[in-house]
């Protein structure tokens, strides 16, 4: 199957199913159509689809697709949880957020959607969530940039 018909294929059933995992949507479509892929496959077709997993109620996630939000309507969304964020700080390489407790994630889900290049990669828990970079001096950039989002609203 050519990667065009096999992108469709996967909107489709993202769009008509709730999957959790990428082993879900594998097994789906092996399961209904023959096709059989790799789960790095699933993954990269999921990323150039803007298909994320989504947090859903009950602490479950659900693929959905999102349309590419621009940094202006994700700077707006950040600017509700403005007052959740306590404090930031910078440590070597990396830039810890503190916020109330349980808007850690959703916080740094928005965070994570502005795809800042310099950030490596992020992890959240219930009252905090650190940014990764790759220098001390990036980490130091990414401190600025969410010290002006913090204090911009």
């Amino acid at each position: 199957m050519k990667k065009e018909k096999r992108l469709n294929l996967i909107l489709t059933i993202i769009e008509q199913n709730n999957f959790s995992k990428k082993q879900e949507i594998a097994d789906y479509m092996a399961q209904h159509f023959g096709i059989h892929y790799s789960l790095t496959t699933i993954a990269r077709d999921l990323q150039e689809l803007e298909i994320y997993r989504i947090p859903y109620k009950n602490n479950m996630y659900f693929y959905k697709r999102i349309d590419q939000f621009k940094e202006l309507d994700i700077k707006r969304k950040l600017e509700i949880y403005q007052d959740e964020i306590i404090d930031i700080l910078l440590k070597d390489s990396y830039v810890l957020v503190k916020t109330s407790p349980g808007f850690a994630q959703c916080i740094n889900y928005y965070v994570d959607q502005l795809q800042m290049e310099e950030v490596l990669g992020s992890i959240g828990g219930n009252d905090m969530f650190m940014l990764l970079t790759s220098s001390n001096e990036m980490a130091q950039y990414i401190y600025y940039k969410m010290q002006k989002l913090k204090n911009k609203y």
